[in-house]
């Protein structure tokens, strides 16, 4: 007689019930997808953990290998079962994972054998990968339990470095990358993790050039998702150029049929993005935290493939197209997060701010919602292309349930790399009008949706932010702009800015009127200084040319009495995890979540 939730054939000879779902769990390899109804009867009945614990160890460890995908998802039903808190399914879970973690010779001679499958050099490489899903499945699959601390007591990281060289698919690589980034997450903040330690005294160059290689597929990758829903290649860019940005170059020869969506398919699929293989860059993000080498690497290494952008060009490439959708769901903003921290880790070392400012070449940037910005007509640096990127952020999240925790480090990444510029006296060209009109577009929404901001937290500390950023780039702008007419413009939009910047003022109480410390007077007094020359002017000939009013404002300097902030005391101490914990956690989540995801889809073949 077959049981009635399973479908299975009850056994001639007597067992507990659970004793035969264990077996069909650990020992039937074929059977593929378990129904629900399987998860309901096991958490239903009582766990029998010594019999739990004998079909394990009855278990090879190559025959857990294969039926990882079970172990897998018991795993995560289990921890379904726990978040639904239904007795006596929530105890019974309970249960099962406590067993689990009690059978410790058994998932020790499992991420044994893992290990040794990855390790092995000239062995099949299909096979390892599959080694290095399985270990992806059980980590990100029981991330809350000790189960994680069998792999990271055990050092993975030498063998899947050796594998991510020996891989000749640099896409291939991205779960191998992975897995090291998950290992090195787990107790972030809560425990000491010996990978971490691996990612800091990390100085095989071959590898983190493969690293590099395989993260700049990845971006390119995950930006084509982006424009397979909406096609933003500009008209003049060449079939040829466009292929090769978007990752296909040698299909140069035939332009693929693009499918037109309409809005509301659009928006249905720019919200699941992007895809859970961006759960890789955590990886990247815990390569450059602890590893400035691999952060010059990253920067610094150009495609072995010409058709390709270099790795760095496609990673921020992809990142002005998640920052355009960052809103869309709490996963893409938690991205954002991530890439932005990537970002602020780069620009805050001179050196790689350095190498920013002086590596140019094309990035090809997000053009799929207006307001754009303007196209570039000639290659420009990486810090153009990253305050570019930044400013399309700042345009393109603005709502009332704002997202105070992307704005500020948004904020945070151009105040530090403005800093480096006005330090190093580093004349950067870029169209610096468009970002000041960014910044003071974010002050006039400010001021309009003032009581919604009220509600959110950070929004006293983002304002001020903003507004130590606009100081920033008044005190430094002779530093840091490449020419007079663009300081100029600083300070003409700032005079068309007065009643906002008082408005701001008053609305978030950022200062008293009288105190000449506050930075948001230091531009209230720029902005009133310059209305009354004008007006002074305006008094003599009612109407002034835009060149009568750059005359007049050149004029002004020589009268221009104000205070101004030194850099050290807006651009703050330097990156802290600790200072950003809630933040960081809420990525990890994110991360890991995707990952258990990105195993439980089946391969492509």
């Amino acid at each position: 007689m077959d049981s009635p939730l399973t479908q299975q054939a009850r056994p001639e000879i007597f067992e507990p019930k659970v004793v035969g779902l264990y077996k069909r769990l650990f020992t039937d390899v074929h059977d593929d997808e378990i129904p629900q109804g399987f998860w309901a009867e096991l958490f239903l009945l009582r766990p029998d953990l010594p019999r739990l614990q004998q079909v394990l160890e009855n278990a090879d460890s190559g025959l857990l290998i294969q039926s990882q995908h079970h172990s897998h998802q018991l795993l995560i039903q289990s921890i379904a079962a726990l978040k639904l808190g239904r007795p006596p399914a929530d105890e019974h879970a309970l249960d099962v994972v406590a067993g689990l973690d009690n059978v410790d010779a058994v998932f020790s001679e499992l991420v044994a054998s893992l290990d040794n499958i990855i390790r092995k050099d000239g062995g099949d490489l299909s096979l390892r990968l599959k080694a290095v899903r399985t270990a992806i499945a059980v980590v990100s699959g029981g991330y809350q339990t000790a189960l994680v601390s069998y792999f990271v007591n055990r050092d993975f990281f030498p063998a899947i470095m050796r594998l991510v060289q020996q891989l000749d698919d640099p896409l291939q690589a991205t779960e191998p990358i992975l897995l090291v980034g998950l290992l090195a997450i787990h107790g972030k903040f809560e425990a000491h993790n010996p990978y971490q330690v691996r990612f800091a005294d990390f100085v095989n160059e071959k590898a983190m050039i493969r690293v590099a290689e395989s993260v700049g597929q990845l971006s390119s990758m995950l930006r084509a998702q982006y424009i397979a829903v909406q096609d933003d290649t500009p008209l003049a860019w060449s079939v040829a150029g466009t292929l090769s940005y978007v990752g296909l170059g040698a299909l140069a020869g035939a332009k693929p049929t693009q499918p037109v969506f309409t809005e509301e398919q659009q928006r249905d699929m720019f919200t699941k993005l992007p895809g859970p293989e961006a759960s890789t860059l955590v990886t990247v993000y815990d390569f450059a935290l602890a590893n400035k080498l691999f952060c010059r690497r990253f920067v610094a290494w150009e495609a072995t493939d010409k058709e390709e952008p270099p790795p760095f060009s496609a990673f921020i490439s992809f990142t002005s197209y998640l920052y355009q959708h960052a809103y869309r769901s709490a996963r893409a903003s938690s991205y954002a997060y991530l890439t932005l921290l990537i970002l602020f880790i780069l620009v805050e070392d001179a050196a790689i701010a350095k190498l920013l400012c002086e590596t140019t070449t094309p990035v090809r940037l997000c053009r799929q919602r207006p307001p754009f910005l303007p196209l570039p007509r000639n290659d420009r640096s990486y810090a153009a292309a990253i305050i570019d990127l930044l400013a399309d952020g700042i345009n393109h999240n603005l709502r009332k349930r704002l997202d105070t925790a992307f704005y500020a480090q948004t904020l945070t990444v151009l105040s530090r790399l403005l800093t480096y510029l006005a330090r190093s006296w580093t004349k950067l060209q870029y169209h610096w009008c468009e970002l000041w009109r960014s910044l003071l577009s974010f002050v006039r929404f400010l001021n309009q949706y003032a009581e919604d901001m009220h509600t959110l937290p950070g929004t006293t500390q983002l304002v001020q932010s903003l507004v130590d950023l606009l100081a920033l780039a008044l005190a430094g702008g002779e530093a840091l702009l490449p020419d007079e007419t663009a300081y100029d413009d600083l300070f003409y939009k700032l005079v068309e800015s007065g009643d906002a910047l008082v408005k701001l003022r008053d609305t978030y109480q950022l200062g008293k009127p009288d105190d000449k410390k506050a930075a948001i007077n230091t531009l209230i007094g720029v902005s009133k200084h310059y209305q009354e020359v004008i007006e002074s002017h305006r008094a003599k000939k009612e109407h002034l040319s835009p060149r009568e009013i750059e005359k007049i404002i050149r004029q002004g300097y020589d009268t221009l009495n104000v205070e101004t902030q030194r850099e050290d005391q807006v651009q703050g101490r330097g990156f802290r995890e600790a200072d950003i914990k809630s933040e960081v956690k809420r990525f990890l989540k994110v991360v890991v979540a995707d990952a258990v995801v990105l195993v439980s889809a089946p391969r492509a073949t």
